[in-house]
């Protein structure tokens, strides 16, 4: 049982490690990434807002 638990708790150990140094590695390009896709993610939201408000208008 807690040898079962060592192996799970490592794994995520060393899942959690390899995202910190990718994190690490590519922090500019990731930064810029998630940065550009919250602002796209943002803009679609009002637009689609919008157009729902615009149609409920014209009901």
């Amino acid at each position: 049982m807690n040898q079962r638990l060592w192996q799970q708790y490592r794994g995520h150990l060393v899942s959690f490690a390899a995202g910190v140094l990718v994190g690490v590695m590519f922090a500019d390009w990731l930064r810029s990434i998630v940065t550009v896709l919250f602002v796209l993610g943002v803009l679609g939201a009002m637009y689609f807002i919008w157009v729902y408000f615009d149609k409920l208008k014209k009901q």
